[in-house]
């Protein structure tokens, strides 16, 4: 069997207790074993060392790369953990529901480009690779799903 390392902020969420539960029994349908954060750990350094314990012995990663406490970025300590993962030679599936490329998403937010341009308002350029995030971590993905229930299946096929 597999095992997969969840990344993603659905740890903060008051209800991650019923996602934890989602996401064992997606996996069990699909025959993966899902490691998962411990809220039991009270330390930064105790969460840090257990969240990469769990990386080093899992196969893969499912990272949930949704915008977090922001408007178009995932949570950095999630593309951390992905990038941790890919420098380990773990396959890293993304799940997003978004996927439109970041041009298109931040040209309907305050901060990103008026249409036709690709400057911000603070001058900062926007990549325009059609990709729905930054290149770097595109490209260090093995595969970019709409879904959490998309990834599980895509971590099952591989």
């Amino acid at each position: 069997m597999k095992s997969i390392y969840f990344a993603g902020p659905d740890v903060f969420n008051q209800h991650y207790p019923q996602r934890k539960a989602e996401i064992r029994a997606r996996c069990a349908a699909k025959g993966l074993t899902p490691l998962l954060d411990d809220l039991e750990l009270d330390t930064a350094e105790a969460i840090f060392q257990h969240n990469l314990s769990l990386i080093n012995q899992a196969d893969g990663v499912i990272a949930n790369l949704n915008p977090f406490r922001g408007v178009i970025e995932p949570d950095s300590g999630t593309v951390f953990e992905c990038a941790y993962a890919y420098a380990k030679g773990k396959f890293v599936i993304g799940y997003l529901n978004d996927r439109r490329d970041i041009l298109t998403k931040l040209r309907q937010t305050e901060i990103g480009p008026p249409a036709g341009e690709v400057f911000c308002p603070d001058g900062t350029w926007v990549e325009n690779f059609k990709q729905p995030l930054n290149l770097m971590l595109v490209q260090s993905l093995t595969a970019i799903a709409g879904s959490l229930e998309e990834a599980i299946k895509e971590a099952a096929d591989l």
